[in-house]
């Protein structure tokens, strides 16, 4: 009897555990999207983050939109029939075809296929007819690069027809043609450590462009990536080999203690004001200078090029219309020390650093000295500086290197809030309801009234130079693309906080989120341009090795003459020499 009771009570514990686990299931059950949406919000890597916007778009049926290949957004027709030509032509090996086809048919916006419509409809791509015109493109411009050479009994290099200067003709124009691209890193106090996260998504993707501009906390991590080779850069984007010693405990040229590594932002903010009652300043120049100098070293400009190949621009603000070039670069300013432009285009106002700056150069036989042009300028705010569209940073940057894409990195803190990246993707809430919240359209149309109504302003010569810099984004001088990081409510006390360790980790990633999305819409306008300069860089090398540019610092025995061929260069678009001849080539 005893048995009997023992065994039925056992099955009736087990059945209640069974009832009290389904039930906890039913309280605890998430849909399959609520699961997905936060794996994509809370990933960790870009890997992380494509396999749950690919999960996503089978779940909702994004992918069975991006097989379609017909939208009333762009000419799907042609560019199904440029991408059947380019197939035929790689495939019965048609070189003059290929050929034709490359330098006739290569522009960024082809048929409209970068329209932003088409890459905020599904999470992990657009239209795959798109991708896949795009990849057959590169394969095509690789595939001319890379055409087998053999030498004919005249000594001369052919290739199925097309021989090495043919090809570097070929890829040069088309190349010219097509235009090339610039990351923008625009201020953003702390919020400006974004913008390492931003350069090492791109540069992990293969899309990080080799024209580098930066303004304020953007000019300091522009000057960081300009002087790192592509083999230094990884290391150097994950935090390891950036040195923030300068903001640790330690003695100044003053003697007086630098802010301790983690005392709060409460803390920060109480010395600060401290220091301003004391001395009339809020922050420490010396800081900023000890920690860019150590990071960056006294290289210059055109030293920084020879090295990395990367063209690094770095804008500043002058009262009046002075020597001073609002662009700073290996052209401009070559032989100016860049650590000193970067701090120029930050530290422009006295009540926030006490002391003003000026721009230091190396002389022809490595001194520093101060950069003479600079020597009775006055640098202001960037805020405060109103720009023609002629005069504009980013216009010159068009004009000299013959830029017609921008990607921007905005980290304004007032800005942030109120702005979004164009290619974001659908929304959470979309994929949770399968529609965009009302909250964000709302949000949205508020933001783009206001700007509106600001533009009106402007317009009438009403708003305030300093109003117009911080509400109203510079003209941009060409296609953009606009890169915002996601921050929370916790990011925004971190203003006062001095950056450590812990903290460039937490904001690298969030730079790399604001890119994950936009990484498909990227790859449409930037993969060509890569593989472009890619296969020209390979045949240059191979046919025309020993190509240099004239250094303006390097030959010291004819000091004068170098100097004039120098600002000839700069004029002209840099000067090149090689076996025997002179090539002018502003996009090596």
């Amino acid at each position: 009897m005893a048995t009997v009771l023992a065994a039925l009570w056992g099955m009736i514990v087990k059945v209640a555990l069974f009832w009290k686990s389904r039930f906890w299931s039913w309280l605890t059950w998430k849909k399959p999207t609520d699961v997905w949406v936060n794996i994509l919000q809370n990933a960790q890597s870009y890997e992380e983050w494509e396999e749950a916007a690919f999960q996503l778009d089978v779940l909702l049926g994004n992918d069975l939109w991006r097989q379609n290949p017909i939208s009333k957004y762009y000419d799907y027709r042609l560019i199904h029939e440029r991408l059947q030509s380019i197939i035929v032509a790689r495939e019965e090996n048609d070189v003059l075809t290929l050929v034709n086809l490359l330098r006739s048919g290569l522009v960024r916006n082809l048929g409209n296929i970068t329209a932003p419509r088409l890459f905020n409809r599904a999470f992990a791509g657009t239209k795959l007819l798109i991708e896949d015109y795009i990849t057959q493109v590169a394969f095509a411009t690789s595939f001319v690069a890379a055409l087998p050479a053999t030498a004919g009994t005249d000594g001369n290099v052919t290739a199925t027809g097309l021989s090495n200067q043919a090809k570097l003709d070929l890829l040069h124009d088309t190349r010219q043609a097509f235009g090339r691209s610039t990351l923008v890193l625009q201020g953003g106090e702390i919020f400006g450590m974004c913008h390492l996260g931003v350069v090492k998504a791109l540069y992990l993707r293969g899309l990080l462009p080799r024209i580098i501009t930066g303004t304020a906390t953007g000019a300091l991590i522009a000057a960081l990536v300009g002087v790192h080779t592509e083999d230094e850069l990884l290391e150097f984007l994950t935090g390891d080999g950036i040195d923030l010693t300068a903001f640790g405990s330690g003695s100044d040229g003053d003697d007086k203690k630098r802010p301790p590594k983690d005392g709060g932002w409460w803390a920060t903010l109480g010395r600060r004001t401290k220091r301003f009652y004391k001395e009339g300043y809020f922050l420490d120049i010396s800081v900023l200078e000890d920690c860019v100098r150590a990071n960056v070293g006294d290289l210059t400009f055109e030293e920084a090029y020879n090295r990395t190949k990367r063209v690094l621009n770095i804008t500043v603000a002058t009262a009046g219309h002075g020597s001073v070039p609002t662009l700073l670069n290996y052209l401009t300013a070559p032989n100016v020390l860049i650590w000193s432009a970067a701090l120029a285009s930050n530290v422009s106002n006295p009540t926030l650093y006490g002391r003003s700056v000026n721009l230091l150069s190396k002389s022809l036989d490595g001194t520093i000295v101060p950069w003479f042009p600079s020597e009775s300028a006055t640098f202001r705010p960037w805020t405060h500086a109103t720009y023609s569209d002629r005069d504009s940073p980013l216009t010159r940057v068009a004009e000299l290197f013959n830029v017609n894409h921008f990607i921007i990195s905005q980290a304004r803190p007032y800005l942030v809030p109120f702005l979004q990246s164009d290619m974001h993707g659908p929304s959470g809430s979309y994929a949770r309801r399968g529609r965009t919240s009302f909250t964000s359209h709302l949000l949205r149309l508020i933001t783009m009234e206001i700007h509106h109504r600001l533009s009106q302003l402007d317009s009438l010569g009403i708003l305030p130079a300093s109003t117009r810099r911080f509400l109203i984004d510079e003209t941009v001088p060409g296609a953009s693309v606009t890169l915002v990081p996601e921050l929370s409510t916790g990011d925004f006390l971190r203003l006062l906080e001095t950056p450590t360790r812990g903290s460039l980790d937490h904001w690298i990633l969030c730079g790399e989120k604001s890119v994950w999305p936009a990484v498909s819409a990227l790859k449409v306008r930037c993969a060509v341009e890569s593989e472009l300069d890619r296969g020209y860089q390979f045949v240059r090398r191979r046919k025309a090795g020993g190509l240099r540019r004239r250094a303006s610092t390097l030959d010291t025995s004819h000091a004068t003459n170098e100097t004039r061929r120098e600002r000839t260069s700069s004029s002209s678009g840099g000067h090149w020499k090689s076996d025997g001849r002179n090539t002018e080539d502003m996009q090596s």
